[in-house]
């Protein structure tokens, strides 16, 4: 092991590691690298682009310049929502040899102190970080990102994700590692010095599941935090999103190499068989389990997998409720985004959007019910028009049969269409499939009608639900966030009492409230070191990215006494 790199590396990196720790003691919002695209080089741009096709139709190597003499198969099916193969293939390893070699890594990895493994996590980072536009155009095609949102979900933020992690980790495990030197008397007995060594232990093998439509940011909080407590990764990518958790995984490799440290402390585990991921959950080395995405494998893991610790965060909805506001138009104008930005994809995009009977309030009087539903209808055509090409602002809807079940919603018994959904052209990419939004008035009177819209409708569609009071409304938020679960809660009010309410509402059913959302920070964002996402409570999630038991959850504590 080459400490002294390890130690040139801390001293590089020590001043970034300080300020996101002190951003994880405050909670104040910290940006570790620009998310403007203005302050890079557009060469970076073009270069990402290169380096993204010459990767297509090729054998991916996870350890580049290290010859492949084993018998290792390799497969791989990805394409792009944008309408093309990308032809890459990938090797896939017996589930079971990642195990042992996990473990075997391991043992040099937890003996690399929490300072040293830390700064070799930010050395990865920085790296991820320089092929920032690599990842913001592979998020593009395995993802349906627009290219700002691939430059933003697939790249920026999560790498500030992974540097959040990895300060929580560092942070957690400095407090919970001291010596205490007490004194004691047991009954009538003499004194007695006693000397306590508390220190910190990984928990184990770590498995990360990875999602598709913000991969790299789903499971850069799980890899990156397990890494820093000293447990070995297995990541296992969604089937067409393979390639932004390959890269990664290379990527901490390499940097292991270099020092000299085991590369198997992170794996990528791959099977065009998907029984075989099942199976993995299952194994009965795998201690801590992190998930993103659908609900049911979600489910089956709270189910089966019960000898890991399992955290899941999975398919939920977003609601709104736009009870009164002093800036109708910027309210507008904020939902418009919301229901257009990548097709609404997000769990945390606005999907149903509530409205009492008597309007909304604004300055001076009230807007109707039937004119607000006119006027943000106008606002999201107003808003397409602004964005040429439609992709940069809608990406690609990522499963292709979303239009067929749109058009089954448009022309449900409850539903009166206010916009349909609509196919759209792009010139560079004829094969994408890019719709634009459908918003849908559930009629009144129809209470069945919830089971259509309670759940998340990955796609861009939204529903306008008018309810008759306040007490019929939390009483459907309370229903729907027990039952299907709710990520997010909008709420526009001047109202102190409605707002109170609503507060309590959130809380309870752990969902994260937005109140006011004018301008141009959006309900779906959350800004890393600051925002929470998950509420660790219902079906939506049970566990919360940037909460104490994240980061608690992958160490664990061991005492040593002895009496002086």
């Amino acid at each position: 092991m080459n400490r002294r790199k390890l130690k040139a590396w801390r001293e590089q990196h020590g001043p970034l590691l300080a300020a996101a720790m002190c951003a994880v003691r405050t909670r104040q919002p910290y940006n570790p690298f620009s998310d403007e695209l203005a302050d890079y080089d557009p060469a970076l741009v073009h270069k990402g682009e290169k380096k993204f096709n010459a990767l297509l139709g090729s054998a991916f190597r996870l350890e580049p310049g290290v010859v492949d003499v084993s018998s290792t198969r390799y497969a791989g099916a990805e394409r792009s929502p944008y309408g093309f193969d990308l032809d890459i293939a990938y090797p896939c390893e017996a589930f079971t040899d990642l195990v042992g070699r996990a473990e075997a890594a391991m043992r040099k990895w937890q003996q690399v102190e929490t300072e040293l493994r830390c700064a070799l996590l930010c050395e990865v980072i920085k790296r991820l970080h320089a092929d920032t536009f690599l990842f913001a155009h592979v998020g593009m095609h395995t993802s349906g990102h627009g290219f700002f949102m691939g430059f933003h979900a697939n790249a920026i933020h999560a790498q500030a994700r992974a540097l959040e992690s990895v300060a929580n980790v560092y942070e957690v495990s400095r407090e919970l590692s001291c010596r205490l030197d007490n004194q004691m008397v047991i009954g009538q007995g003499e004194v007695q010095r006693i000397v306590r060594d508390f220190s910190c232990m990984p928990a184990g093998l770590s498995l990360v599941y990875a999602g598709q439509v913000v991969p790299t940011w789903g499971a850069y909080p799980g890899l990156f935090a397990s890494l820093a407590a000293g447990c070995p990764v297995i990541l296992i990518p969604h089937a067409n999103a393979i390639l932004p958790i390959a890269l990664t995984v290379r990527a901490i490799k390499a940097v292991c190499a270099q020092v000299g440290l085991p590369g198997d402390i992170v794996n990528l585990f791959y099977s065009d068989n998907p029984a075989h991921y099942r199976d993995a959950a299952l194994h009965g080395s795998v201690r801590l389990i992190d998930y993103m995405g659908g609900n049911e494998f979600g489910g089956w893991l709270r189910q089966h997998a019960w000898r890991a610790r399992v955290m899941t965060q999975q398919s939920a909805q977003t609601a709104v409720f736009v009870h009164s506001t002093a800036d109708y138009d910027g309210m507008l104008e904020n939902l418009a985004f919301g229901l257009c930005s990548y097709s609404a994809q997000l769990c945390t995009s606005p999907q149903n959007i509530y409205v009492l009977s008597e309007g909304v309030g604004v300055p001076g009087g009230r807007v109707a019910v039937e004119q607000f539903q006119k006027d943000l209808v106008a606002r999201v055509e107003r808003l397409l028009e602004r964005f040429t090409p439609p992709r940069e602002l809608l990406g690609a809807v990522l499963d292709p049969a979303c239009l067929a079940r749109i058009r089954a919603l448009e022309n449900a018994h409850f539903a009166r269409v206010l916009r349909r959904a609509e196919a759209l052209d792009d010139a560079d990419f004829p094969q994408a499939c890019i719709v634009s939004p459908s918003v849908i008035e559930v009629r009144s009177g129809f209470v069945s009608a919830v089971e259509h819209y309670a759940d998340q409708v990955c796609g861009p569609v939204s529903f306008m639900i008018q309810k008759q009071g306040l007490r019929e409304l939390i009483s459907e938020l309370r229903h729907v966030g027990k039952h299907y679960g709710m990520l997010g809660l909008g709420l526009y009010t001047q109202d102190g009492g409605v707002e109170n309410a609503l507060a309590q509402v959130a809380a309870q059913i752990g969902a994260v409230l937005s109140v006011n959302f004018c301008k141009n920070f959006f309900i779906s964002q959350c800004s890393v070191f600051t925002d929470i996402h998950g509420g660790a409570t219902g079906p939506a999630a049970d566990v919360t990215y940037g909460g104490p038991a994240f980061y608690h959850a992958r160490l664990r504590m061991t005492e040593r006494r002895k009496v002086l």
